[in-house]
């Protein structure tokens, strides 16, 4: 019989519907496909090289669990650089993704029975790795009508004792919100109050619009010493495949996690970490040209349904995600079929109009869906307009 840690665990509904996307690819239909969380572009020119050079010069044994030395010292002088923060190459551990550190740091700090304060809507992982971790998970909650920021009064409201963790994401999936300044300063200052550790998921750093910065909690006094900061090559550099994430932590806990990796994994891919290597060493040119597609893309998908009537849909500030609120999923029909949530309108929507999307309650917001704007512009115009064709249907 399966342990009780796992029968707790879903599949990831994201993953469930690229696999029945590509059944329908299969048989030859068209799908206006928004529901893929990576961007579109090829990997770098540099980074598929290094990769090659990898190959060819036989670098493809066991590294350090940790990751290459000379990977961990260029993720120090990219957080120096960009994040004005201080770190040494030992306070850094290279993974397999972004996901796998944060799982690692997770069953790091956190003890069966501690809570963990996870705002909502989430990413559909965050809930599921606190469990593995065998922390109990307390969600806090944000409003559209805020654009899904978190307010510091709801923080400080739901931090107790028991409190072990707090996860922040910024920018955020699903809901594209970026926490500015003043607001990630303000949650700083609970914190301080308080004994709680910080996870922050930055794997969308680069990818924000209108001007905006990205802060990290760990800038804040005396946040540093208590932040695990969490990103990667995957969405900045169109390297999903590669699988490289790397973490930034307090040397205790940096020493927690190269553990737990090593009896887990061993190591990063090596040829994968050269090529990680290669990304980072290249700059901000296309990270930024990146940004600069996807911010056209995300007016194509937010002035496409922002006048649609049943759909409330905030201006995506980050990431490339829109989170449109469509209250009349749930109680809705259409075609005299009962919706009842987001699951059942996605559902349809990839039916009956050839688009595919991801349910808002796999974030825990069942009157929401999650857009990716990360495909090319026709495909989000089409997809957009086919949209809000399903959504006039809802009655």
């Amino acid at each position: 019989m399966l342990t009780s840690r796992v029968s707790r665990l879903t599949i990831s509904q994201t993953l469930a519907i690229v696999e029945k996307v590509r059944t329908l690819q299969k048989q030859g239909k068209t799908i206006y496909d928004l529901s893929v969380g990576e961007p579109d572009h090829p990997s770098p020119a540099a980074v598929k090289q290094a990769g090659h050079q990898a190959i060819d010069e036989n670098f493809t044994k066991y590294t350090a669990a940790a990751g290459i030395i000379e990977l961990r010292e260029a993720i120090v002088a990219k957080l120096k650089r960009d994040n004005d923060l201080e770190y040494s190459p030992k306070q850094i551990v290279v993974g397999n993704g972004a996901k796998h550190i944060l799982a690692s740091a997770l069953l790091a700090l956190v003890e069966p029975g501690d809570e963990v304060i996870v705002p909502e809507p989430c990413w559909l992982s965050y809930p599921e790795l606190v469990w593995l971790a065998g922390g109990e998970v307390v969600f806090a909650p944000t409003k559209v009508e805020d654009g899904f920021h978190l307010k510091a009064e709801v923080l400080d409201r739901l931090i107790t004792p028991r409190t072990k963790v707090v996860m922040l994401n910024s920018p955020c999936n699903p809901t594209g919100a970026v926490l500015g300044e003043s607001e990630m300063e303000a949650l700083a200052e609970v914190l301080r109050r308080h004994r709680a550790y910080v996870i922050s998921d930055e794997i969308y750093e680069y990818l924000r619009f209108d001007g905006r910065q990205h802060v990290s909690p760990a800038h804040f006094p005396g946040m540093h010493e208590r932040t695990v900061v969490v990103n990667g090559v995957s969405k900045s550099y169109a390297m999903t495949g590669w699988r490289i994430g790397y973490g930034a932590a307090p040397q205790e806990i940096a020493d927690g996690i190269a553990k737990i990796q090593s009896q887990m994994t061993s190591s990063p891919c090596s040829i994968s970490q050269k090529a990680a290597l290669a990304g980072l060493s290249s700059g901000l040119d296309y990270p930024e040209m990146m940004n600069r597609d996807f911010s056209r893309r995300r007016d194509i998908c937010h002035d496409g349904l922002k006048s649609v009537k049943g759909v409330n849909i905030p201006r995506p500030e980050g990431a490339f995600y829109a989170f449109p609120q469509i209250p009349g999923m749930i109680g809705g029909t259409v075609k005299g079929q009962p919706l009842k949530d987001s699951m059942g309108f996605v559902d349809y929507l990839l039916t009956g109009y050839q688009v595919s999307v991801v349910p808002g309650t796999a974030f825990r917001a069942p009157d929401c869906i999650r857009l990716s704007f990360a495909s090319s512009d026709e495909i989000v115009q089409e997809a957009v307009k086919r949209i809000a064709a399903a959504v006039a249907d809802i009655k």
